[in-house]
């Protein structure tokens, strides 16, 4: 039972794992933002980036389940 996560290009190198793609066991009650931060962000930091599970928009909150594909994406603004 387990979870895909796919992390955004500029987050890679933050992240404990420093892999583009990594898998987390699933357990009941499994969240995005529990994800985020076991790799070494804090909340402040999720709240820049967007959560898609399944590629849809969710929220950090959203009970993940078995299977899932999560990914966390940063939105980038140019002018």
């Amino acid at each position: 039972m387990a979870v895909e996560v796919k992390w955004f290009p500029t987050l890679i190198k933050r992240t404990k794992s420093k892999q583009p793609t990594t898998t987390v066991d699933w357990k009941a009650g499994l969240t995005p933002l529990a994800v985020f931060t076991a790799e070494g962000f804090n909340e402040a930091d999720a709240e820049a980036v967007m959560v898609v599970i399944n590629d849809s928009q969710a929220d950090q909150t959203t009970a993940l389940k078995d299977g899932d594909t999560l990914e966390f994406m940063v939105s980038i603004q140019g002018g």
